[in-house]
């Protein structure tokens, strides 16, 4: 037995299960990515994030370049660098410089540099990764093994891009084979005890995969996260001749971290990053510092994970379904789409701002809309067919038949095939009525409408109700046998119903008169009244006593 309302509910159970569906696959093969970065990098310029004046950056700019002269240098002039840095106590000391080969030219720089780093006991080296040779398998570059020995920490380089070239995100650990370097930043951030964090780091777990699942030979990353680049000031910013001159004030790098990179021009490596204030390009030593100083103020915005993607995804495209209502006043499609877009939108700004975490929104948007198409094209087809159909019986009402049957008769003439047409009445119906009451009289023009309604099979049939008790069907291309072989069936069907009438003289059941009118184009002009002859046909079956079928006696006979 069917369920109540089963009508109205399936359509929208099969939508909403469709727009699960969809917003699932979407977001599994991250179809929307290019448009959630997109709105991403819109967020974020209205997310103002501080600048920790803790971070120094000393650079080796154009100035250095033209002071000491062609690089690369000395190693003793980078140990005459941890010197001068180490005397005002800073907190820690990152190079974004790899030291990877002694020099054979300068072993006594090489020693230097070493032993100042060892003595100062605050300085992270970097590690690099690159292909072995074109093509080839990929390597880990340390700095040399007296450095190493000497680092108070290592911490990799990496700066990973987007598809569009652009950095957005970093990983705090990564590692050929497993993810065991942390990144610079946080490697010089953990060299102070006090900075480091006893609590969790930041960061979406294994976005490569699962530990084993990959090959030792690939480069493997954990903790991703975000960074949210301070966009409206800059980091403190001196010259690395400058610290070597003595002309930098020690307040300026006393409890201080210390980021040493190149921004000379021709020399640096620049990233790409998003644009603000007309600026799309960093150094790579500034990039760095922003991730820096997201780790040192707990700001760091961390991707949700594919699960939680999945669950708030399908949840907030739901929504919409459990605000519509299509016959409630407020609760239309327009009002519960605009619900599932704006709590989506609010989940995801209140998520980034309060809770620094992104959820990538694009998925739901894009399903809301679509469900809102769908949503509408219905609505619209349902006043359609509320406009041409009669609300009682379902067939198409006065004005669809009228329009119907004109475009039928022209078409007959256009092709001069037959069209015939059935006025059908119930007989005896206003006793009926008065009998048995007017909701048992709509109920008997449902089942009668019903049993015509079946033999209204082609695309061009109709049946329509033509008045009262009064309905029609309508029958291109069918000859006067045809149409009168459909009545008489038409006509049986109803008796077998057995639907009680009392009060009628004919029967004591339900029956029903029926005329037919057929127009043949080849036989007859064209200005010919169809209808009027079907109401005559229909006006002769009922005085030859009803309960039958009559053709009028203007259609020529087949054959």
């Amino acid at each position: 037995m069917p369920l109540p309302h089963a009508r109205n509910w399936l359509p929208r159970v099969l939508i909403a299960a469709a727009a699960v569906a969809c917003v699932v696959v979407v977001t599994l093969r991250a179809t929307t990515a290019p448009m959630d970065v997109w709105l991403y990098d819109r967020m974020m310029t209205g997310l103002d994030q501080a600048v920790d004046d803790r971070i120094v950056m000393v650079v080796v700019d154009d100035k250095s370049f033209s002071a000491l002269g062609r690089w690369p240098w000395s190693r003793g002039v980078h140990a005459e660098l941890v010197q001068k840095l180490s005397a005002h106590e800073p907190r820690g000391i990152a190079f974004d410089l790899l030291f990877a080969e002694p020099s054979r030219s300068d072993e006594a720089g090489d020693a230097a540099l070493a032993g100042a780093m060892l003595r100062a006991g605050n300085v992270a080296s970097p590690v690099a990764v690159e292909d072995s040779q074109p093509d080839g398998p990929l390597i880990e570059v340390l700095p040399m093994p007296t450095l190493i020995e000497a680092s108070a920490a290592l911490g990799h380089v990496e700066i990973d891009v987007g598809a569009d070239g652009i950095a957005r995100e970093a990983y705090l650990y990564a590692g050929l084979g497993s993810a065991h370097w942390p990144a610079l930043a946080l490697a010089l951030r953990n060299i102070d005890p006090d900075a480091r964090r006893d609590g969790p780091l930041p960061g979406l777990r294994h976005p490569d995969g699962e530990p084993g699942t990959r090959s030792a030979f690939l480069w493997h990353r954990d903790y991703r996260v975000l960074v949210p680049y301070a966009r409206n000031a800059g980091f403190q910013q001196v010259s690395y001749v400058d610290v070597l001159r003595g002309e930098v004030p020690g307040e300026l790098l006393r409890d201080r971290w210390i980021l040493v990179g190149v921004t000379a021009s021709g020399s640096l490596r620049e990233v790409l990053v998003p644009e603000a204030n007309g600026r799309n390009r960093m150094p790579a030593v500034e990039f760095h510092a922003h991730l820096l100083n997201a780790l040192l103020q707990g700001n760091a915005i961390v991707p949700l994970a594919l699960a939680w993607q999945l669950a708030i995804g399908v949840a907030l495209v739901l929504l919409p379904f459990a605000v519509y209502r299509p016959r409630h006043r407020i609760r239309r499609a327009w009002v519960a789409s605009t619900a599932g877009v704006l709590a989506t939108l609010l989940a995801c700004v209140l998520l980034l701002h309060f809770a620094r975490i992104w959820y990538a929104p694009t998925a739901a948007l894009l399903v809301a809309f679509a469900v809102y198409g769908i949503w509408a094209t219905q609505r619209l087809r349902k006043s359609h067919r509320l406009a041409s159909s009669d609300g009682l019986t379902r067939l198409a009402n006065r004005h669809m038949f009228d329009l119907t049957l004109e475009r039928e008769l022209q078409s007959a003439r256009r092709s001069s095939r037959p069209l015939s047409l059935l006025l059908i009445d119930v007989d005896h119906f206003k006793p009926y009525n008065d009998h048995y009451g007017h909701q048992a009289g709509d109920e008997v023009l449902r089942k009668v409408a019903d049993a015509i309604l079946v033999w209204a099979r082609r695309p061009r049939d109709l049946a329509a109700r033509y008045g009262g008790d009064e309905l029609a069907l309508v029958l291109p291309e069918s000859s006067a046998h045809a149409a009168a072989t459909i009545a008489q069936t038409i006509l049986e069907d109803v008796r077998a119903l057995e639907l009680p009438h009392a009060q009628s003289p004919i029967a004591p059941t339900v029956t029903l008169s029926i005329g037919i009118a057929t127009f043949y184009p080849i036989l007859e002009g064209h200005d010919i009244d169809l209808l009027k002859r079907a109401d005559a046909a229909l006006y002769r079956a009922k005085r030859e006593g009803r309960n039958r079928v009559h053709a009028s006696s203007g259609t020529p006979r087949a054959g």
